[in-house]
């Protein structure tokens, strides 16, 4: 670990990590930021062809990467800007009745716990066991799998993995319900047993599960990473008693050295891992470094892979300019839909604060 506390220590990493810190606060408010070529085409969509559209949501996953990167550096070094920032967005979602309109939204569910935590206040819990209660009684296939989208009768995502996994079962620890605890494991166990490409170890970016045909690419960088995150940061939380616990765990050893495999000179990972020769994707490099760093902290690697970490985390740190996480892919639309534009997104951003708050706490 003597490597990452080094690299940290170093005037250019404050500097840029202060920067990002700054702009990840001024960027949860105003993302998504709509053009007026933007506003005219939804006014198109919804007035002239009477088609119905997705809500313009402040809270959705984007935001909540942004908001989890803020969070991890309030804990690793009790930041009071931080806090700030995270209590005036989330008591002005409150304010506001919390809309829920997806899977999405539950991602903010780890930061309300965070606030609950270090603030006391129980507006933070009851926000938390709102989300709980969404996904309650959100739409499931037949097995209890989250439907990321409602109109999918059975399509899981990679995404979903990552989204409430963590959540559920912490908040489920926290409370005494174990229902959730198992809602958050089943997620994971049946991804492992349905998500996966046996040749490569890698997953899809989802499947059906009635058809049990997979779909997407085979080791999409970002499907990697929040799989990844799920599975270490429920394993975080998870007692080891869980009986669960050690699938899961050996699942997550195997994929880890699998995916080292595919780190490319300058620690960066691919927008596919399997494409060396393609272009780098900081949010995937970002999301697998903070997995793997949540996994070694957990004690649940047989190896140390901290130099791996290093070597991302040096790459991250070369890609920030003016505050901001350049070489990030856009958003995908669905399964095998990864638009090839590269700059600087949220989940960027708020993945890379992320890594280096956590590299704070080694």
């Amino acid at each position: 670990m003597e490597g990452l506390q080094e690299l940290l220590q170093r005037t250019e990493t404050i500097q840029k990590v202060n920067a990002l810190q700054e702009q990840a606060g001024r960027l949860l408010f105003s993302w998504p930021a709509l053009t007026g070529k933007d506003r005219m085409k939804r006014a198109v969509r919804r007035y002239l062809l009477r088609r119905e559209l997705p809500p313009v949501d402040h809270y959705s996953w984007p935001n909540a990467l942004l908001a989890a990167g803020l969070s991890q550096m309030q804990r690793s070094v009790r930041d009071n800007r931080s806090e700030e920032v995270l209590i005036r967005y989330y008591d002005r979602w409150i304010k506001k009745g919390m809309p829920l309109y997806y899977v999405d939204n539950v991602t903010n569910g780890t930061i309300l716990l965070d606030l609950y935590e270090n603030t006391g206040e129980k507006k933070y819990l009851e926000a938390a066991g709102k989300l709980a209660s969404f996904l309650k009684e959100h739409r499931k296939d037949e097995r209890g799998d989250l439907l990321y989208r409602i109109r999918d009768e059975a399509d899981i995502y990679a995404d979903t993995v990552g989204m409430v996994s963590p959540f559920l079962c912490r908040y489920g620890i926290s409370r005494g319900e174990s229902i959730f605890v198992k809602m958050g494991v089943m997620q994971i166990v049946h991804f492992l047993d349905g998500g996966m490409d046996e040749k490569s170890g890698l997953p899809y970016h989802g499947f059906n599960s009635r058809t049990g045909v997979k779909y997407g690419c085979v080791g999409w960088g970002r499907a990697v990473g929040w799989l990844m995150l799920g599975m270490a940061e429920s394993l975080s939380v998870l007692p080891e008693k869980t009986p669960q616990f050690l699938f899961i765990q050996g699942h997550l050893q195997n994929m880890v050295r699998r995916i080292v495999d595919f780190q490319r000179p300058d620690g960066s990972f691919s927008w596919l891992l399997p494409a060396f020769d393609g272009p780098a994707d900081t949010s995937a490099t970002a999301m697998i470094a903070c997995a793997m760093l949540a996994a070694i902290r957990r004690g649940c690697l047989e190896e140390d892979w901290t130099q791996q970490i290093g070597m991302a985390a040096e790459f991250l740190l070369s890609c920030v300019k003016n505050g901001r996480v350049d070489q990030c892919s856009a958003e995908c639309s669905g399964f095998a839909e990864y638009p090839q534009r590269y700059g600087s997104y949220p989940w960027g951003d708020g993945m890379t604060l992320k890594l280096f708050g956590m590299m704070e706490e080694v």
